[in-house]
């Protein structure tokens, strides 16, 4: 086959091309750090590098989702050990009115102080997070969970519904608890007949039979008391639970971000020291293939003439 001079000069235009373009690319790799430039370099790492991160954006979702957990069990935490401390005070002011030796002046000085510990616990039943939405609505965080109705009662306007939050690809958790389980009613046995009590009917009964010296009713009262503030107890233990499983899954998505990202730094980033072996291979390459078509080049059928 006869090889023409034209066909010479084309091919090793061609071939010193290809190389330029090799040793550019490589180039770029090292000045990016990034073993692939565009999909159609690698169509199969790309989407593997695409999939890595999309993996990995989630993780920082659920990450963000868990800060306002956090958040917002925080808000519940805080407004729940308070209650308790004041149910509790409540319970023990029930006790002592309870006594045969209290007088009527004595059981109207505490009167006094369960009216103070019931617009507490009301503003407690009221808290917001720092975002302003109210704790114990339900998911009506924007509404107060306790007002008064037409006749002045206190009564829970929020709704029952849980908001759940991804977590994980998996899991979900509980932001939030209604506010009627958590300021609970009690079963109020009348004559044989059962009716349901608000948490704050309780507490504005207590108060009247102070008041009245009803002694029947501060027995009741007492009861009843003692069983909000079992139910205040069993709230504490449910939030602490979700922030214990909180944490737990915190911990869980640090390991799983630290993998994806090591997944895709080694599907991503360049390895320099193979890059830079490589390039100087590319470009000494280049370098022989052009002092070699400089020599051809140069070549006539005179030099055999002479």
């Amino acid at each position: 086959m006869k090889v023409s001079t034209s066909q010479i000069f084309e091919r090793a235009t061609t071939q010193m091309a290809q190389q330029q373009s090799k040793v550019a690319a490589m180039q770029t790799q090292l000045a990016t750090g990034k073993q692939v430039l565009r999909p159609s370099d690698s169509p199969e790492q790309a989407g593997m590098i695409q999939r890595l991160s999309s993996a990995l954006n989630r993780q920082d979702v659920y990450s963000s989702n868990l800060d306002a957990i956090n958040s917002r069990l925080g808000a519940e935490e805080a407004a729940l050990m308070s209650s308790e401390d004041v149910m509790q005070r409540v319970r023990e002011l029930a006790v002592q009115a309870s006594s045969d030796t209290m007088s009527d002046a004595d059981r109207k000085i505490i009167a006094s102080e369960v009216t103070a510990l019931r617009d507490q616990l009301l503003s407690l039943a009221n808290a917001q997070d720092v975002s302003g939405n109210y704790v114990f609505s339900g998911s009506m965080v924007r509404d107060q969970p306790f007002t008064e109705d037409a006749a002045g009662n206190l009564v829970y306007q929020g709704d029952q519904n849980r908001m759940l939050v991804d977590v994980s690809d998996q899991r979900q958790l509980a932001l939030n608890r209604p506010g009627n389980e958590v300021f609970s009613s009690v079963i109020r046995e009348t004559d044989g007949v059962s009716e349901r009590v608000g948490f704050f009917q309780v507490i504005d009964d207590f108060n009247a039979a102070l008041l009245n010296q009803d002694s029947g009713q501060l027995q009741n009262s007492l009861a009843e008391v003692s069983e909000l503030t079992l139910n205040m107890a069993v709230s504490i233990a449910d939030v602490g639970s979700r922030l214990r499983i909180s944490e737990l899954q915190t911990d869980s998505l640090a390991d799983a971000k630290l993998r994806y990202q090591t997944l895709l730094s080694g599907a991503e980033d360049l390895d320099y020291a193979t890059a830079i072996t490589q390039l100087t291979s590319e470009i000494m390459s280049l370098e022989a293939g052009q002092s070699s078509f400089a020599k051809i080049s140069q070549l006539t059928l005179f030099d055999y003439i002479r």
